[in-house]
């Protein structure tokens, strides 16, 4: 089974064992739904599966109860875990693309010209970029946003770019 880290448990929230959760999501909403099955990843590296109870969110933290813990204590001994779902039940909406599917694919500019392959998608408070190892070797920053992404094709591994002069 393959895994999406949904955020890092950084403490618990109340006595009945909330978590208290840094989220990596965009979708919690979605993600934390009441009876969702996600899972645990222990100091021992073991997956636990979680059934989600409730879900509230402040900011980038999010508050989810699930089934298994049920103590402040129970929780505090996970800090520092991540919270993980299948990547089979994690759904994205169209026009939204998880960072490991766009790893390796291939990067094209409009007039077709194949440039390198995405080495690594990298978050910055603006926006993500797309670090791209070029066939010449060196390495490109890519805004990964409408002004210079013309087109993503997941099934066939393929990003077509639009670049202003100056950037290669």
């Amino acid at each position: 089974m393959e895994y999406i880290k949904l955020g890092t448990i950084i403490g618990s929230f109340s006595l009945d064992g909330t978590l208290k959760v840094m989220s990596t999501t965009d979708f919690a909403k979605e993600r934390y739904q009441e009876g969702n099955t996600i899972y645990l990843l222990n100091k021992k590296k073991e997956y636990l599966p979680l059934t989600v109870v409730s879900f509230r969110m402040n900011g980038k933290l999010d508050f989810v109860k699930v089934n298994e813990i049920n103590t402040k204590e129970e929780a505090e001994s996970y800090k520092g875990c991540d919270l993980l779902i299948d990547k089979e039940e994690a759904n994205v909406p169209k026009g939204y693309y998880r960072f490991s599917d766009l790893e390796g694919c291939e990067v094209i500019l409009e007039d077709e010209n194949v440039i390198g392959k995405v080495k690594k998608v990298e978050e910055y408070p603006a926006q993500a970029t797309l670090r791209v190892k070029m066939n010449n070797g060196k390495e490109l920053l890519i805004p990964f946003v409408k002004a210079f992404i013309v087109k993503v094709d997941i099934s066939k591994k393929v990003i077509v770019v639009r670049l202003i002069e100056g950037m290669i």
